[in-house]
């Protein structure tokens, strides 16, 4: 399957006469009809019925089935054409779990562009063994984790810690410290921030608990807490965040919180790039302007 013999299909398609879509191709009929016969045999099957005496064809069901494959076949053909100019030195990619890229990193990644324009950065939405997978196999230049893991080719280094709060809607009442002894789970807003939490819950609230919503994206949390009573426990970034932007939620302290939450950045051993640095400074950087965070890493 080639781009003439898809051309001459779509040509034929859009124009309904062999005729037509090889005077608008430049090519004579017989060469047209060639391209056309090669393609179905390579479908095994016909595109079009033809009928003597009748100037104009009519698509069969295989052919009208096959226009949408043959458009698209075309898209991704143009896309992977575009590709060529692309130095691998200008493609710089960037995984990250959902809640860096949501709160922390989106700043970050337009600083890094407006400085380095003629970079492609390509950016990975990932949970942190993924991360460890695309890193380790090199389709991925920089990522950002919150589970640590061990890969001898992987290395991981320490971003920042933050404590974990409490955040509810401002009609829920709830006080500005709050126990977890006190907190009814059946109202929670769960988020699977990692194995530590987990254990802290498992302590708190049983193996059994049964929260109102779990979720692990953190765009729908601002909706789920307009519910009445509902309630969150969230790294105080995120928190900050969320309150500055809705009026209506408020952040409260908890006491025996989980263990404060760490991030960490994974590169590849053998991986070194003035990109990687330029990028770390420039997070670092914004990092030391957000409320609640302890920053580790240390790149200026």
């Amino acid at each position: 399957m080639t781009e003439l013999e898809i051309d001459a299909f779509l040509n034929i398609v859009k124009y309904g006469s062999i005729t037509k879509a090889a005077e608008i191709l430049y090519i004579s009929q017989p060469a047209l009809s060639r391209r056309l016969k090669s393609l179905e045999s390579e479908l095994q099957y016909k595109l079009f019925i033809r009928q003597k005496g009748v100037r104009n064809i009519t698509l069969t069901p295989q052919g009208e089935a096959f226009v949408l494959i043959a458009e698209k076949w075309k898209e991704l053909w143009l896309e992977t054409k575009d590709i060529s100019p692309i130095s691998k030195n200008t493609m710089f990619h960037i995984s990250a779990i959902d809640s860096i890229n949501s709160y922390i990193l989106s700043k970050v990644y337009k600083t890094f562009i407006e400085e380095n324009n003629h970079i492609h950065l390509v950016i990975h939405n990932l949970h942190s063994q993924d991360s460890y997978k695309y890193v380790e196999n090199k389709l991925v230049n920089l990522g950002f984790i919150s589970n640590d893991m061990y890969s001898k080719d992987v290395k991981t280094v320490p971003i920042f810690s933050e404590k974990m709060c409490f955040i509810s809607n401002t009609e829920n009442n709830y006080p500005n410290v709050v126990h977890p002894s006190n907190l009814d789970c059946k109202w929670e807003i769960r988020l699977p921030w990692n194995p530590e939490f987990d254990k802290w819950h498992n302590y708190w609230f049983g193996t059994t608990s049964k929260s109102l919503i779990i979720v692990d994206k953190m765009s729908i949390l601002d909706d789920f807490l307009q519910i009445k009573n509902s309630w969150a426990i969230v790294p105080f970034s995120i928190g900050n965040w969320l309150v500055k932007n809705n009026k209506n939620l408020q952040i409260s302290e908890l006491e025996e919180a989980p263990p404060d939450r760490i991030y960490y950045y994974i590169q590849h051993i053998n991986y070194k790039s003035e990109y990687v640095d330029k990028f770390l400074r420039i997070l670092q950087k914004y990092l030391e302007t957000i409320p609640g965070i302890v920053v580790l890493l240390k790149y200026i």
